[in-house]
């Protein structure tokens, strides 16, 4: 629910470090109709002229007027295999036009559960589909939230993060009662901190207390802020894959580990 977290950086991060470290099989799905996490691994003028037809806004019937016809798009057409040749790690693309989704779809039964139907048709199998979604719970992140298993939410130790979190945790309830699903609070994890700030050092242990009491995990891994790390993005390449030895590529595989331990016990 607040933007400037590192949410787009941790997920295509995190995807790229279980692809090239741990030999996973992962489907990354940008969902954020900022395009970020897209043109974190493809250049524009790629995916305008070969891809731009084939993203996510397809798969969810937004684009094409797609969303009047009776067959739905075919998934696997939009399934970029080893995006920025990175072996093991597919993308499937987001682009601007979900904007509208929500008013495209207002009347259409079930576009809560597109995504979610969509991924069953997925014709290679994935250990995990990361999905990078908006700063909001409009139709876009629904879908994700019905489509998935777990929540991992990045925060900033600030003031705002702290009155935030509570909200954003009350809303996830309202949708899973709503929506009827059972997607759960995988764990909080900290983004951009800078260690010398008393500011993000207050309001660790603040936060950690917010999730303790609503039993949800915090991750011990925190992520310093990197200039590098969050630049890297600016060359459609993963900073895992450009600055492998940077302590914020560093930090994040000490979290992919421990996520994975969280999730696998090994």
């Amino acid at each position: 629910m607040k933007g400037g977290v590192g949410k787009t950086t941790s997920v295509v991060e995190m995807a790229t470090i279980l692809a090239t470290d741990h030999n996973k099989r992962v489907l990354l799905i940008d969902i954020d109709p900022q395009t970020n996490a897209t043109f974190s691994f493809v250049r524009y003028d790629d995916w305008s002229e070969n891809i731009s037809n084939n993203t996510i806004a397809d798969v969810l019937g937004r684009n094409n007027n797609l969303s009047s016809r009776s067959d739905e798009y075919d998934i696997n057409n939009a399934v970029i295999e080893d995006v920025a040749g990175i072996s093991g790690l597919d993308l499937i693309s987001s682009h601007l036009s979900l904007t509208f989704l929500d008013l495209d779809l207002s009347s259409q039964a079930g576009r809560e559960k597109i995504l979610s139907r969509q991924i069953k048709k997925l014709n290679k199998e994935y250990d995990y589909v990361l999905i990078d979604c908006p700063p909001n719970l409009t139709l876009a992140p629904q879908n994700a939230l019905v489509a998935s298993n777990h929540i991992v939410t990045p925060i900033v130790p600030d003031f705002y993060s702290f009155l935030g979190l509570p909200l954003l945790i009350n809303r996830v309830k309202k949708l899973r009662e709503e929506l009827e699903i059972d997607v759960t609070f995988l764990g909080c994890m900290f983004t951009r901190v800078e260690r010398n700030t008393s500011l993000h050092s207050e309001f660790i242990p603040k936060i950690r207390e917010v999730c303790e009491n609503e039993r949800i995990h915090s991750f011990n891994t925190i992520i310093p802020k990197n200039i590098k790390v969050s630049e890297a993005s600016s060359s459609s390449s993963p900073a895992r894959i450009q600055y492998p030895n940077e302590s914020g590529v560093v930090s994040y595989g000490n979290l992919v580990k421990e996520l994975l331990l969280t999730l696998e016990g090994n």
